[in-house]
């Protein structure tokens, strides 16, 4: 398949790239914030343990605080480590800094003297220095000049950061390959699963070019009916032009003896107006039956749904009354529903039906059924207790008329005309015996079950 701006793979492939991309996107942007908050979490904790620290080393003399100087934070003691710790009092005076703090520009308060109780976290982003994490915890310290101590603990942001963009680049990477694999192990998978179309695509093309003649079968269910009615447009479109072709012979073969004589005729003197007028009418029977083979096709899709039951009970009814002295029984409850063009269906029953009354002795039998064989059809039986057709003349009989110069007695044209028509709707006619006597001819035609909701009704 091209890669074209209308093809069902490119929509495919780009609709699912788009909804694969912006699920990576935000599963990326929720494992982002979850791992940045995870981070600055961390960080609090950390600063929090220095604060508990700081409070372990304190003790009070003379009413002033004292901090030892092993500390277990080995950072607060090298200059600028990135981690400073201070103590104040109620009023912000510093009343201890560690010395890691003593060479780097740290605010020493950042907020903390409004500190009322328990930890608060803050990040702090003053000019000229770089961004930094801060902990402050107030405890009321008895003895002291100034009970109201205030406890802070400040960690440069840096490396924290730094985790963070590590980690987003790591993301990034990592889920731009899976969506690079997904994207091509989907482009894959794509064509795999449109190899059908693809095939009946270049199929298509064959059959445009004329290199092949039929669709190929094993396709799938999704596309087992558009192979069957692209199938059946090719079908109709090669029997059309084989039914042109016969017909021009045909009609080339038959005017010959007409023409024939009436060229011998014109030569007389005094030419038979009779037999000119009945040669004319000769031809024009045989021009009007040529077309009518011509044209004779069934519907390229077989998409109408016709009641075979109204179908049958009005090709009856009208026979009761062009025969009032032949017994038409009929037992049609079950017929279900006909697929095809009305005017192609009456045509199929009214001439078998049509022929059963004419050669019948007194009566006619009409019955249908819907039946599964690969698909859906329906089976109608129509017999009659006539002389019935002899086994030798039954392939004649339905092959009859595709010569407009064959006119032998007996059952006419009709049963050919409807054998036709059976044969283009892909279906079956069988001339048979009728057990206490008879013709028993069985018409089987595609056909087609009723909606759940017009059988409840």
């Amino acid at each position: 398949m091209r890669w074209m701006p209308n093809s069902i793979q490119r929509r495919l492939l780009v609709t699912a790239s788009v909804v694969l991309l912006v699920f990576l996107g935000v599963t990326g942007w929720v494992l982002d914030q979850t791992f940045s908050r995870s981070v600055i979490k961390g960080a609090q904790q950390q600063l929090q343990l220095i604060v508990y620290a700081l409070m372990g080393s304190a003790s009070e003399k003379d009413r002033k605080l004292q901090f030892s100087d092993n500390l277990a934070e080995p950072r607060l003691a090298q200059p600028d480590s990135g981690l400073y710790a201070f103590v104040s009092d109620g009023q912000g005076e510093v009343l201890w800094r560690s010395r890691s703090a003593f060479l780097t520009e740290v605010a020493s308060d950042g907020g903390a003297s409004s500190v009322s109780s328990g930890f608060v976290f803050s990040e702090l982003q003053q000019q000229s220095q770089p961004p930094r994490f801060s902990l402050s915890h107030a405890v009321t310290w008895e003895g002291l000049a100034n009970e109201r101590v205030i406890f802070t603990a400040v960690a440069d942001q840096a490396s924290y950061r730094r985790a963070i963009e590590d980690f987003r680049q790591s993301l990034g990477i990592g889920l731009g390959s899976v969506a690079l694999v997904f994207i091509l192990v989907q482009a894959l998978a794509l064509r795999w699963g449109l190899t059908p179309l693809l095939r009946m695509q270049r199929e298509v093309a064959e059959l445009e070019r004329g290199k092949r003649e039929r669709l190929s079968d094993g396709y799938p269910i999704e596309l087992k009916n558009l192979a069957v009615n692209l199938q059946r447009f090719v079908t109709h479109e090669q029997s059309q032009r084989r039914r042109y072709s016969q017909a021009l012979d045909n009609l080339a073969h038959s005017l010959k003896t007409p023409l024939s004589v009436i060229s011998n005729a014109l030569t007389e003197s005094q030419p038979s107006a009779p037999l000119l007028q009945e040669q004319v009418q000769r031809m024009q029977d045989v021009v009007a039956n040529q077309l009518n083979r011509a044209t004779l096709a069934a519907p390229l899709a077989l998409g109408s749904r016709i009641p075979a039951q109204a179908t049958l009970e009005r090709l009856v009814a009208a026979l009761r009354i062009a025969y009032p002295q032949t017994e038409i029984a009929t037992r049609l409850q079950a017929a279900g529903y006909l697929r095809g063009d009305s005017s192609d269906l009456l045509e199929i029953f009214g001439n078998v039906l049509e022929n059963a009354c004419k050669f019948s002795r007194s009566w006619v039998g009409v019955s249908a059924e819907t039946i599964t064989l690969q698909r859906v059809m329906v089976r109608v039986i129509i017999e009659d207790d006539g002389p019935g057709i002899a086994v030798d003349q039954r392939a004649a009989v339905l092959k009859r008329g595709q010569r407009a110069d064959s006119q032998t007695p007996g059952q006419g044209i009709g049963l050919s005309v409807a054998a036709e028509l059976v044969a283009l709707y892909q279906g079956e006619l069988v001339i048979d015996d009728r057990e206490s006597g008879g013709a028993r001819i069985c018409i089987t035609l595609p056909g087609a079950i009723a909606d759940d909701h017009e059988s409840m009704g």
